[in-house]
């Protein structure tokens, strides 16, 4: 199985903001294939993610949040043995249209991964 990679946070959110949103779209594509290669499923290709974040001037990243939110917060979450009550992926999507929501939203996001990523590569150590 792959060893996945935690990302800071911080650096996450300050390159999100400091380029105008530019690294949330490579973030988006190496996410996505990241989330894929985890549950071993191809839900969307990374290039049409990162290709239509372009086209659509960032409107189709409120349909990813919610799409690759929901495969984080439950599937990868149950994968896991991770407890995931209260969290949503809706919350995500609708934090994206606030003003600045959309750094929340990335940090939500990518501290569940590491979460998540740091089990599974403990569990392979283990073996």
């Amino acid at each position: 199985m792959n060893n996945f990679q935690s990302k800071s946070l911080l650096i996450v959110a300050i390159l999100s903001f400091v380029t105008c949103g530019i690294y949330l779209i490579y973030w988006v594509y190496i996410t996505t294939n990241d989330i894929n290669n985890y549950m071993q499923q191809e839900y969307m290709s990374p290039s049409l993610a990162a290709i239509l974040s372009i086209v659509t001037c960032g409107l189709f990243l409120i349909y990813w949040f919610y799409k690759y939110g929901t495969i984080v917060f439950n599937d990868m979450s149950k994968k896991a043995n991770l407890d995931s009550y209260g969290e949503s992926a809706a919350v995500l999507a609708i934090l994206f249209l606030v003003p600045f929501g959309y750094v929340y939203s990335v940090i939500a996001f990518q501290n569940k991964l590491n979460i998540i990523y740091n089990i599974n590569n403990s569990d392979n150590n283990e073996e």
